[in-house]
């Protein structure tokens, strides 16, 4: 019997014992011992049926990913000039992305790390433009109403904003050894091309919220009471509850060795918590929130807000990230080299501006 059905029969032979005798009391006990074991069991074996499922929906992504590779046949471009393209498709997909918790007796992984890009909502258009309305300020408020009383009027501000989409794009050169090979196309675009691309769409989404008009303004310095002030502005300005701290490695870095009057390091030192107590946590949460480091966001900026619920990324429908092998860029033919170019399009479509509190100055040059 598995660990589930062994459960079932213990559950079983309990309910079946006479516990008005001494005998069946202490059959109970013996036998209630038993169902919180294999209870515990059960569970851990959930646990990690669950892990194994996420990792093998990704190991599927990338075998769909491989597939696209292999039938773009690059292998074509060894012997004659041309390009050939084909979609990334696992690219930035959160939903197959393994979250695997490794927990220890001082080591806990308080949330996976996550990019720029993750924080927001998503969204998909058509067209090449997006139309979209801002919430702005509301007069009013909805209330009891006694019969035949009048009823309150409720005006909320809506600004319409367009939005067009840009390309994000750059390009690599590679050997034309990779063509024969998927598995090595497949590395050399994650691990250098998709890496650098998602960079540049990290600073491209932070330069476009910062450009929004209606972004509350908060302290001027980064601190740990400042940033529970910005969190407590977007929930009295917009009712929405902020989800995310965006921050420059530096300053997380100076929040990170902040100690106490005792040099004890407020948010845990480097092997336990604070005074030794509590796990040490890999990326803690400051005032409950997600933190992100990025240098997308200049030293001296951070930003708290509710990023679900205020911003999306919009992307062209049925696009996607797109990478294009050609040996024809300048003399990559007689090079035997090929140039990989990598490109989407998007733009950030801000329907709540003060759903998103700066804490720190930026630069007038960013």
């Amino acid at each position: 019997m598995n660990l589930k059905e062994q459960l079932e029969a213990k559950k079983e032979e309990l309910k079946s014992l006479d516990l008005t005798t001494e005998e069946g009391i202490k059959s109970g006990e013996a036998l209630t011992e038993e169902i919180t074991k294999l209870d515990s069991l059960v569970k851990k074996a959930e646990e990690v049926a669950k892990v194994k499922e996420s990792i093998g929906q990704v190991e599927k992504k990338e075998e769909e990913e491989m597939d696209g590779i292999k039938s773009a046949n690059l292998e074509e471009l060894k012997t004659q000039k041309g390009s050939k393209s084909f979609a990334l498709k696992a690219y930035n997909d959160p939903e197959t992305a393994p979250t695997v918790g490794v927990t220890s007796q001082k080591v806990v992984d308080a949330q996976p790390a996550l990019g720029v890009r993750d924080l927001f909502g998503a969204e998909a258009i058509s067209g090449n433009a997006l139309t979209y309305y801002t919430l702005g300020s509301m007069a009013g408020s909805f209330g009891t109403v006694a019969q035949g009383g009048s009823k309150p009027q409720v005006n909320v501000a809506y600004d319409d904003v367009t939005v067009a989409l840009s390309k994000i794009a750059g390009f690599l050169k590679e050997t034309d050894e990779l063509l024969t090979d998927a598995a090595f196309l497949e590395s050399a675009i994650r691990g250098r091309g998709v890496y650098e691309f998602k960079k540049a769409v990290d600073a491209f989404l932070v330069d476009s919220l910062l450009a929004v008009d209606g972004i509350q303004q908060g302290q001027s310095t980064i601190t740990f009471d400042n940033i529970l002030k910005a969190k407590q502005a977007v929930r009295t300005a917009t009712g929405y509850a902020a989800d995310a701290l965006l921050i420059n490695p530096a300053d997380l870095e100076a929040l990170l060795l902040t100690k106490d009057s005792n040099l004890q390091y407020l948010l845990g030192g480097p092997a336990y918590g604070s005074y030794g107590n509590g796990s040490y946590a890999s990326n803690p949460r400051i005032w409950g929130l997600t933190v992100v480091e990025s240098e997308a966001i200049e030293a001296g900026a951070a930003i708290v807000g509710a990023f679900k619920a205020g911003s999306s990324v919009v992307t062209k429908a049925g696009e996607g990230l797109r990478v294009e092998v050609s040996n024809s860029d300048q003399d990559d033919f007689i090079k035997n080299m090929v140039t990989v170019r990598i490109e989407e399009r998007l733009a950030l479509a801000t329907r709540v501006p003060a759903a998103f509190a700066l804490v720190g100055t930026v630069s007038s040059s960013s």
